[in-house]
């Protein structure tokens, strides 16, 4: 038995064998051949895709480095930009503080300049305060003074002006003589209708109708004081007189009011 199995398998294997048809070296030689040119034909292709993704690399690589360079430069010109702000800001910064501390002087100095007004308010002559622009004039000036501490820094300009245009009707109030009706008082109490005569804002002579009552009027820091002086009252009749035309021009010799 242990015989028989290889015989026969050898006897199975050998025809099998010798039916194989045998390959010729032509043959062998074509199929080298064709491999050898198939096989090229991949180098080759394989060369030709290289180069071109190479090239799409290249291409892609020179875009990416010009991008880098642009980015670079955006860069570079945004620190500069931010400096110059920066220098500007802090520029800027400083002229509002040089401003802020501009309006903080000038609003001390307006307000001192309200409070020395007011403080002569009482030598403006009855007739001057009674004109418009100087009656608004000084509202404005009293509810200004009236500011809270926190809002004396508010209308600064428009309150320097108000104070301007005050002294500016005072100054020619000052510059010119003055006649006015006024009724006034005297040490009885009873009332009359009086010719006033300003001469400025330093001195003013009274005297009635019929010259029967006469008062001599100066500033003081209280308001203006009125003195009778009856015997001045033909005098002042005729400074009237010649003030208006009714007689020549001629010296008058009146007192000046004791201060």
């Amino acid at each position: 038995m242990r015989l028989i199995i290889p015989l026969f398998a050898l006897f199975v294997t050998i025809p099998v064998t010798a039916q194989e048809p045998a390959v010729s070296p032509t043959e062998e030689l074509r199929t080298s051949v064709r491999e050898w040119v198939e096989t090229m034909r991949k180098i080759q292709q394989e060369e030709n895709d290289w180069s071109r993704d190479q090239e799409v690399l290249q291409n892609y690589k020179e875009g990416l480095e010009t991008e880098i360079s642009n980015l670079k430069q955006q860069i570079a010109d945004a620190k500069t930009r931010k400096a110059g702000a920066d220098q500007e800001s802090l520029a800027q910064s400083g002229e509002r503080d040089r401003l802020a501390a501009a309006k903080d002087e000038l609003s001390g100095i307006v307000r001192k300049l309200e409070e020395n007004l007011a403080a002569k308010l009482p030598l403006f002559p009855a007739p001057l305060l009674a004109e418009p622009r100087v009656a608004q004039g000084v509202e404005d000036l009293r509810r200004d003074l009236a500011l809270p501490a926190e809002k004396r820094n508010e209308g600064v300009s428009k309150r320097l002006l108000n104070v301007i245009n005050l002294l500016t009707e005072a100054e020619k109030f000052q510059q010119t003589v003055h006649l006015r009706p006024e009724l006034r008082k005297n040490a009885d109490g009873r009332e009359f209708n009086m010719q006033v005569i300003y001469f400025g804002l330093a001195s003013a002579y009274a005297v009635n109708d019929d010259g029967s009552f006469a008062l001599v009027g100066r500033p003081a820091a209280d308001g203006w004081k009125f003195e009778e002086r009856p015997e001045l009252a033909a005098d002042i009749r005729r400074l009237i007189a010649a003030t208006t035309g009714d007689q020549d021009a001629a010296f008058v010799n009146l007192p000046l009011p004791k201060p």
